[in-house]
């Protein structure tokens, strides 16, 4: 199973730039074609949240009409800034849940599992994992037990050394670990929220984090760095999973020189 990761796209009303600075609607434009034309197309496109900037209706109607034009099945869980009940109302042509109150979704697809957790608390930045869908992910879990399962959540369960963000992170990631604990078919978590790629093991669980396709969050590991972005190479993560593994690759979405020939016609290193 190959899984494009979308995550972070803060469009604004009426595809108003963020912070003044950040054309988000026209980066969701680029990657959206980006995914569309990737080969081998992947099987699903997750979105790790923040799929809006303040959760508004309006915000939704503008995000329903790019998103419509991904040609791969879509999955979607909220962040920080999303609203889960106009997001549920606003994307319900496109995308549908597993839970009646909270965004999880599950995807099974041969052995392979895809389990979406709804980390948002509406109106703060923080996550956390509300006791519902902690049972849900629970019971999920167990009756998947003989397959191998990925989860994709907004909020990262572990700091990272970006400290204006650390301090939003997941807040209840022990609960978290007590229900992963019972199980060994979890081949690792998926998030967003930190608009960098990130790399992590947690508790011996890998993290993936995925990039940005619009603004990434400064790279400043200064315990009292200020927050901030930097407009940097834009891009997006593929989850490459199969069986028992799952191989993180950085697809960017500006044009690069290349590929060039490392042999010759002749079969020759080319020196």
């Amino acid at each position: 199973m190959l899984i494009a990761q979308l995550t972070d796209l803060h469009i604004k009303q009426g595809g108003k730039q963020a912070y003044r600075k950040v054309d988000t609607l026209r980066c969701l434009q680029n990657a959206v074609q980006h995914i569309n034309h990737l080969n081998p197309r992947p099987d699903y496109v997750v979105i790790t949240g923040d799929l809006g900037d303040f959760g508004t209706e309006q915000e939704y109607q503008v995000i329903r009409q790019e998103l419509e034009k991904l040609q791969i099945p879509l999955r979607v869980v909220p962040g920080n800034h999303d609203h889960r009940d106009n997001l549920r109302v606003g994307l319900q042509q496109l995308v549908d849940f597993d839970h009646s109150e909270f965004c999880n979704f599950v995807v099974e697809q041969g052995e392979q599992v895809l389990l979406g957790l709804d980390s948002s608390v509406i109106g703060k930045s923080y996550g956390f994992l509300s006791s519902q869908t902690l049972e849900w992910l629970q019971s999920q879990l167990a009756r998947s037990s003989n397959k191998s399962v990925l989860i994709f959540l907004h909020h990262p369960p572990m700091h990272v050394g970006l400290g204006h963000m650390d301090v939003q992170n997941l807040t209840n990631a022990d609960s978290l670990y007590e229900v992963l604990s019972q199980f060994d078919n979890v081949c690792g978590l998926c998030a967003g929220h930190l608009h960098r790629p990130i790399t992590a093991t947690w508790r011996s669980i890998p993290v993936w984090v995925g990039p940005s396709h619009s603004h990434s969050v400064t790279l400043d590991l200064d315990p009292n760095a200020p927050s901030s972005f930097s407009l940097e190479p834009r891009a997006i993560q593929l989850l490459r999973f199969e069986n028992d593994s799952v191989v993180s690759h950085i697809s960017y979405i500006e044009d690069s020189d290349g590929p060039h020939p490392f042999f010759d016609e002749q079969g020759k290193l080319i020196d």
